[in-house]
């Protein structure tokens, strides 16, 4: 019997990641789009960063949010550069603060996260925190509205879903369950999303620079959230992530 032939559904295979756009009315965000490893024509869209967070105030939101002020709004719009197996951007804030950070195709199941920070305020930066959003609506298998199919690493129990994790009163783990804040819970820094289509997940980490683990069924999405160390004026600092991909049982994920 001859192969069957390859069809439209099949054709993209591989990890791709690509310059992408998510609300066009706010030019000044840096939105990456990733492509699963297994046949698939959607992606994961990386709000990279979401919003930067400092004791000078909230520096950068990706978007307008009226409850929430921001430092700077209405930024110019800065262009993805290609880099080897990826793409790089780089942003300097009114203040002189510098950003930026990269995505690396690493393997076959693996993006290299990367994010740093320069403080060229004159003055300390302090209490840096990030939000990094990887908004699941355009990616079919990952996209239903609701947090059930999201999951974290807690002592004792293993992958759990995120909202029996979060419902857990003693603090056994090193990770927050929450908006850049809440409890302790989690005892490994990441977050995995279960697929609908097959045995298989997303899964998003800061290894040690990770400070909360959070999702948001409405959108939806799921966070890792970085920290930074406090900065001095004139320093710099950089943290490594990765979004990996899993096929088969959660249990058997093993966060390198």
């Amino acid at each position: 019997m001859p192969p069957m032939s390859e069809t439209y559904e099949t054709h993209a295979k591989g990890i791709r990641i690509l310059p992408g756009a998510w609300r066009p009315h706010y030019p000044w965000e840096h939105i990456a789009w990733v492509s699963p490893p297994w046949p698939s024509q959607d992606y994961i869209w990386l709000d990279f960063p979401e919003a930067v967070f400092t004791g000078q105030g909230l520096l950068f939101l990706s978007h307008v949010n009226p409850p929430i002020p921001t430092v700077f709004t209405d930024q110019p719009k800065v262009e993805w550069f290609q880099i080897t197996n990826g793409i790089a951007f780089d942003r300097t804030l009114p203040n002189g603060v510098s950003f930026g950070g990269s995505l690396v195709k690493k393997g076959e199941t693996e993006v290299g996260l990367e994010l740093h920070i320069q403080n060229g305020s004159g003055k300390p930066l302090e209490k840096i925190t990030l939000q990094t959003c990887a908004f699941l609506r355009a990616i079919k298998e990952f996209a239903a509205y609701t947090m059930d199919n999201k999951f974290v690493h807690v002592p004792d129990k293993g992958w759990i879903p995120y909202l029996e994790a979060k419902n857990l009163t003693e603090e056994k783990g090193t990770v927050k369950l929450g908006w850049r804040s809440g409890k302790a819970v989690a005892d490994l820094p990441a977050m995995a999303t279960r697929s609908d289509a097959a045995e298989r997940y997303v899964v998003m980490t800061w290894y040690g620079s990770t400070l909360s683990l959070v999702g948001n069924y409405r959108h939806p999405c799921m966070h890792a959230d970085p920290k930074f160390k406090d900065l001095t004026a004139g320093e710099g600092a950089s943290i490594s992530g990765a979004l990996l991909f899993h096929e088969g049982p959660l249990d058997q994920f093993k966060l390198i």
